[in-house]
């Protein structure tokens, strides 16, 4: 038994008084993203004659801010499993008591494959199918009533139309003046100019990180979304954006394409003003890596390790480096900085 395991274990002990016999086993590191660490394991317990086994998933938060992600995950999952959208099930959150010296989560396992995978795995005409699949989901989530994931008292904020631009402008005037030799702020200044264009009338939950690695489809074909850490209410144009910059980068424009299509199908009307929310999502795509690559993932609130995955993943930066430039016509020193230390 490994060191997690074991701390595992001790934790259960205390935290399952009232099952018999607790033992963890067949703990598993299945860890994919740059954020938190995860492993699949089974809890096991009861009478020697009547053992229960439960398949679940302990995630470990890291970085900074990894106490409000670990609640945010935990609360927001709660809240939409009451709407009825397809999210796993979340049984236990441990911040203060944490064996592991980092905040926690401990949630159901769920039977089933990234999306990704299946698709690229599948026919023309299965790959269309599960295409259309994510797409109504992503549309699925911005159209729940945000007022059900939010108190009364907390309501009247969102409905100024430029809460949400000004609190991303502030969040990014707020880390230029940590990194002020970053290079963005020609660029910030630029979507500051565009601000009184983009109001948001109608506010949506929103993933942040939506696209089919966050999607696992189980035997019956129905999907489960995970990883909910940058859950919010916000304009829905943010969470659009950043899904389409992701397909851009990883798979080509003719990907982003496809699935602004559906989404818009599915929504029912064409999205205002994408152009600008693209650059939005540049800018935050392109500020993690390199900051990251910089002074450390720990800093943009991820897992240490996640830089060997970004250093792997020129040719992504690249492509979201072309988009933001082909829209906005500016330049970034940091990046071009960044990319070229990629090429030694």
């Amino acid at each position: 038994m490994n060191q997690i395991a074991r701390r595992l274990q001790a934790y259960c002990n205390e935290k399952f008084q009232g099952k018999h016999e607790v033992r963890v086993l067949n703990l598993e590191n299945i860890t994919t993203g740059w954020e938190s660490e995860v492993y699949a394991f089974v809890l096991e317990h009861g009478q020697p004659s009547k053992r229960e086994r439960e398949e679940l998933v302990l995630r470990v938060y890291a970085g900074e801010g990894a106490g409000e992600k670990s609640a945010r995950e935990f609360q927001s999952t709660q809240h939409l499993r009451e709407v009825g959208y397809p999210v796993p099930q979340f049984y236990v959150l441990e911040r203060e008591q944490s064996p592991f010296g980092k905040p926690f989560v401990l949630m159901e396992k769920i039977d089933g494959q990234v999306l990704w995978s299946q698709i690229d795995a599948a026919n023309e005409t299965t790959r269309a199918e599960l295409i259309t699949q994510f797409c109504k989901l992503f549309a699925r989530l911005h159209q729940l009533d945000w007022r059900l994931f939010v108190e009364k008292t907390g309501q009247p904020r969102f409905y100024d139309p430029y809460v949400f631009v000004d609190e991303w402008l502030g969040i990014a005037r707020h880390f230029l003046e940590q990194f002020p030799d970053s290079g963005f702020r020609v660029v910030v200044e630029w979507l500051a100019e565009r601000r009184d264009s983009i109001p948001c009338y109608k506010p949506s939950p929103t993933h942040n990180d939506f696209h089919p690695n966050n999607v696992l489809v189980q035997k019956d074909g129905s999907p489960i979304v995970i990883d909910w850490t940058g859950f919010q209410i916000s304009d829905a144009r943010f969470d659009l954006a950043w899904t389409l910059v992701l397909a851009e980068a990883y798979r080509g424009s003719a990907w982003r394409e496809r699935i602004l299509r559906e989404y818009e199908s599915f929504s029912g009307a064409q999205v205002d003003a994408l152009d600008c929310f693209i650059v939005f999502a540049c800018v935050r795509r392109l500020f993690d890596v390199t900051t990251s690559l910089l002074h450390g993932a720990e800093k943009m609130g991820m897992r240490a390790d996640a830089v060997v995955a970004m250093k792997k993943s020129k040719a992504a930066h690249e492509r979201v480096y072309q988009l933001l430039i082909e829209r906005a016509g500016l330049r970034i020193k940091g990046v071009d900085e960044m990319l070229l230390s990629l090429h030694s």
